[in-house]
């Protein structure tokens, strides 16, 4: 991706748990998306579920339109399946305080530190967790960057790649719910008196 295409992208600073994989790019070839990592069914069932919503939200609003007591109890439902799922996911994302960690994240990829350095342009299996909504993801990367730092670290940026659409939007949802979230903890300036 060419350095201006990155720059398109909104970024922000977040906290996720995040395990890497070396991978083969023959892996990329043969499965849609990473099978390196050993997940139950419901690792992904909020994923899942929010693509769902997405896909459903104009036939709610059309319905909406026309009886707006059948898109309210269609509201209800959804809130109370999602309310589920979010208790069954996050007993499967249980994750140690250790594994968490601040990335600097975008619709096109991630940059942190992390303790070994990678190949630059070596592929990656990537499992993305962000514990505050339990929502997780699993996605192929491209390594761009390493660089040794004075800590002993290496600032790594990884760069997304035939990400599925779906993931994208929910990505993309994250980095929007996290920038409200900063907006509504931002103190509100006092009017200037004249």
């Amino acid at each position: 991706m060419q350095e201006q295409d990155r720059r398109q992208y909104f970024r922000i600073d977040q906290r996720v748990s995040l395990e890497l994989k070396v991978i083969d790019e023959s892996e990329i070839e043969h499965h849609p998306s990473p099978t390196q990592f050993g997940v139950s069914p419901n690792f992904l069932l909020l994923s899942e579920l929010q693509e769902i919503d997405t896909q459903s939200q104009h036939l709610l609003r059309k319905i909406s339109e026309k009886d707006s007591n059948v898109a309210s109890f269609l509201q209800i439902m959804h809130d109370k399946i999602e309310r589920i799922a979010q208790a069954i996911a996050s007993n499967e994302m249980v994750i140690r305080n250790s594994a968490i960690q601040e990335v600097n994240l975008s619709e096109g990829g991630i940059q942190f530190r992390h303790k070994e350095p990678f190949n630059v342009d070596s592929f990656l299996s990537v499992k993305l967790v962000f514990p505050e909504s339990c929502l997780g993801l699993l996605i192929y990367a491209q390594c761009c960057r390493s660089e040794a730092m004075a800590d002993g670290s290496f600032m790594t940026g990884i760069e997304f790649i035939k990400m599925p659409e779906s993931c994208r939007m929910i990505l993309a949802r994250q980095i929007f719910e996290s920038q409200a979230r900063l907006k509504q903890q931002e103190p509100e300036l006092p009017a200037e008196e004249n």
